[in-house]
């Protein structure tokens, strides 16, 4: 019986780059490009000048749960209804990520991760083998040297780029009721430099959240402050100065009704800074129940003595102007919806209430469960569970996939 080619494959090439241009997910892709032999000729052909590009990648929500890990994607439900989820298949090597701890996300598909939950720090690639090693120790006052635990970091360039800072929130270790939060910064590539902030300053304000905005480091503090340093690069010793920290009062801290605040994120969003602050109920495992948006406004005002000083201040705001907002600490991203059709402004947030809770780490393997099911977008001023819930504990809270 004479063997017949099946019709898919007779398609002409340029219909099917047509086709391959706007299918947005990059999981979807992939599984057209294995259909068979012309498809896969068709999609690595670079698509011809005036035909319509493939859609930017939104961020997917990566949820690890050891060999079962899945990601949800945002594209593939064209911003209606809850997210597809494709399975995830975690590197192991040249770590594991399969049983990591993830604790951020950086542009281009890297995740910082502590392979061994308290230490084995390092910043991986999905996709390749390319690590990058993270200190498991920070220098302290009198000289010594303290192991410590990531809990969220973040860049400011890509990773090898010659001006590459990285800055993290980190816990000594072993953590204790006296374990407080602090921050770390360094230059890839060259050694640790311990934050000059001391135990007794930041008792009152420890870290929410860190971001480098404008070239400037910032850090969130529970008291809705920021405080910030500017780098100065040099070539000797540990390659970058850190001057700071200067303190931005930004007034009190901000209540809703009677709900309590959960967590609190730094956002760059169309060249503003952001303050974006989750409220839940009273209880410590209740789940987001309302979301408010400030703009950080700066005002040159002169003081009792004439000389012009600048304040900062928290303002409402009432719109997201167009954009989709992904919470996610040192992670946070903004895209604008007039080039995503079907979706509408929006905050989208995980599950990372773990954050507050780095006792989890002190625990032994078996007990270290991360909860990943609140997890959701807050659009029209109510919570959407757009993600499927997950139905265990896992062993790392979820992150964003950033594209």
């Amino acid at each position: 019986m004479a063997m017949h080619t099946p019709p898919w494959e007779e398609l002409p090439a340029d219909v099917l780059r047509i086709v391959f241009s706007r299918v947005a997910c990059r999981a979807d892709r992939q599984v057209m490009a294995g259909v068979c032999g012309a498809w896969r000729r068709a999609v690595k052909v670079k698509v011809a000048t005036g035909q319509p590009p493939r859609p930017r990648q939104l961020p997917c929500l990566l949820r690890p749960n050891g060999g079962d890990s899945s990601v949800c994607c945002l594209l593939c439900s064209g911003g209606h209804g809850i997210s597809v989820v494709h399975a995830a298949h975690l590197p192991q090597q040249p770590v594991d990520a399969r049983h990591a701890r993830f604790f951020g996300s950086h542009d281009g598909s890297w995740a910082f991760l502590a392979s061994a939950q308290t230490s084995g720090h390092v910043l991986q690639k999905f996709g390749t083998d390319t690590i990058i090693p993270l200190p498991d120790f920070m220098d302290v006052q009198g000289g010594e040297s303290s192991s410590i635990v990531h809990l969220a970091a973040t860049l400011s360039h890509q990773p090898g780029h010659a001006s590459c800072l990285v800055a993290a929130i980190v816990k000594t270790y072993p953590i204790d009721v006296m374990s407080l939060r602090a921050v770390a910064f360094w230059r890839m590539d060259h050694g640790t430099m311990a934050s000059e902030l001391h135990r007794t300053e930041i008792e009152a304000m420890e870290p929410e959240d860190i971001i480098f905005h404008k070239g400037v480091l910032l850090v969130l503090t529970q008291q809705e402050n920021l405080l910030a340093w500017i780098p100065e690069y040099t070539d000797e010793g540990r390659g970058v100065e850190m001057h700071g920290p200067e303190h931005r009062a930004c007034g009190k801290p901000r209540i809703y009704n009677e709900l309590a605040v959960q967590s609190r994120y730094l956002v760059e969003s169309q060249n503003c800074l952001l303050l974006i602050v989750r409220y839940r109920e009273g209880h410590p495992t209740s789940s987001t129940q309302e979301l408010k948006v400030f703009q950080l406004v700066e005002l040159e005002i002169p003081d009792e003595n004439g000389i012009m000083m600048t304040r900062y201040n928290w303002v409402e705001l009432f719109s997201l102007f167009g954009e989709m907002i992904f919470l996610g600490r040192g992670c946070s991203r903004s895209y604008n919806v007039s080039n995503y059709p079907g979706f509408t402004e929006g905050v989208y947030f995980l599950d990372d209430g773990s954050f507050y809770h780095a006792d989890l780490l002190s625990h032994d393997a078996a007990d270290q469960k991360y909860t990943c099911s609140d997890n959701g977008r807050w659009v029209n001023l109510q919570v959407d569970r757009c993600f499927p819930p997950e139905q265990s504990c896992s062993c790392s809270p979820p992150i964003w996939v950033l594209p």
